[in-house]
């Protein structure tokens, strides 16, 4: 319906725009210490990382804030999966990796290497609060995942 950026640079959503999370990552939580980190990601545009916010006000996104979903410290990643929600086009791959909040690389390629395979950090504990983000190579002019990252609380 409507949406407009306020003087502190705040997205604000009315109407049928107000539930709308875009690319944000989220949980899921079940009676098991297993866990999920949910990611619908697209990939659409240049090649970059896509991250959810922009930390310096440049017009690019570059980090993270204190409201997306992050893997916690000592948790022990345990696996990762892709479904396929619009089939990508026109770029050559993409990885998945670990970030900080402010957007340093920890492991670019962690979670899911380009050849679709796990990462190094599936099968290990997480060392510091860890975003999720996914980098492109090449130029997608289609494409849309649900990246699922799974994980024990320990």
């Amino acid at each position: 319906m409507a949406t407009w950026v306020n003087d502190d640079g705040l997205l604000v959503r009315y109407g049928t725009d107000q539930g709308k999370r875009g690319a944000r990552p989220g949980s899921t939580q079940s009676n098991s210490k297993e866990q999920e980190l949910i990611l619908e990601v697209e990939l659409t545009g240049a090649a970059r990382t896509i991250f959810s916010t922009d930390l310096n006000n440049d017009g690019t996104a570059d980090g993270f804030t204190g409201l997306d979903a992050y893997l916690p410290q000592g948790v022990q990643i345990t696996g990762q999966r892709v479904i396929i929600l619009e089939t990508p086009a026109g770029g050559t791959n993409y990885t998945v990796g670990t970030f900080g909040q402010d957007g340093t690389v920890v492991d670019a390629d962690g979670i899911r290497v380009a050849a679709g395979t796990d990462g190094a950090q599936i099968g290990t504990r997480a060392a510091q609060d860890l975003n999720v983000a996914v980098t492109t190579t090449g130029t997608y002019t289609a494409g849309r995942v649900k990246l699922i990252v799974n994980y024990y609380t320990v």
